[in-house]
């Protein structure tokens, strides 16, 4: 294991993991119509890419930006994510968003917490009046199935140098956690890192993460801390 100071990055999921609930599921939940949650399933059944998915899903939807916004910065962050940023941000350990669900939602609420200076990679979402239209800017670096392959993000990161510390939750993280040197892992994601035999700790909030992560730091000079 890599324990040179500054060399350990977070990779966090956002919906469901950063987020209280996911904010994506509930969003198409509110606005589109029938039939988005066969496209979800379909996904998790493996017939379908997450890209596919989130097309699908947001064909089905109807909504105006200000229906969007009002209905994401209802939503909450786990009251223990801000204190577990600060204890990294003070040992000069980059925080950073991996997400397979959309950037406009992700930005309002970090945002609405005081957190917008934390660096984000999630699919883009633009609007044609009430017409939901999904970019994927990411694409084509991944596994060509992910909207937004956590794999590329963290294999881009050890390939500079940094030991990933993957946090997540749910199906849009397996490729993420295939990749990283120490994953974090609750829900959904924790039953398929015990099936598929995948290290991990689990937690429940960043509550628990923050106490893991102090374990896996090395202590004394080499502990990451900004000096």
């Amino acid at each position: 294991m890599n324990t040179t100071p500054g060399k350990y990055i977070v990779l966090s999921d956002f919906d469901g993991t950063v987020s209280t609930t996911d904010v994506g599921n509930r969003m198409f939940a509110r606005f589109a119509g029938d039939g988005w949650e066969k496209v979800v399933q379909r996904w998790k059944d493996g017939e379908i890419g997450s890209r596919e998915c989130l097309e699908g899903e947001c064909a089905l939807a109807r909504a105006t930006p200000e229906q969007v916004k009002e209905f994401a910065l209802a939503r909450e962050i786990d009251p223990h994510f801000k204190p577990f940023e600060t204890f990294c941000r003070e040992r000069g350990i980059d925080v950073v968003i991996l997400s397979d669900g959309l950037d406009f939602y992700i930005e309002l609420l970090l945002e609405k917490y005081g957190l917008e200076r934390l660096s984000s990679f999630a699919n883009h979402l633009e609007f044609r009046g009430d017409r939901l239209i999904p970019g994927f800017p990411y694409f084509e670096l991944g596994c060509l199935e992910c909207g937004n392959c956590k794999g590329y993000h963290v294999r881009k990161y050890r390939q500079e140098g940094k030991t990933v510390i993957y946090i997540g939750d749910g199906f849009s993280d397996r490729c993420g956690v295939r990749e990283a040197d120490h994953v974090l892992a609750k829900d959904d994601l924790r039953r398929y890192c015990r099936e598929h035999g995948i290290a991990h700790h689990p937690f429940d909030d960043f509550r628990d993460v923050l106490r893991e992560v102090k374990k896996l730091l090395p202590e004394g000079p080499g502990d990451g801390k900004a000096r």
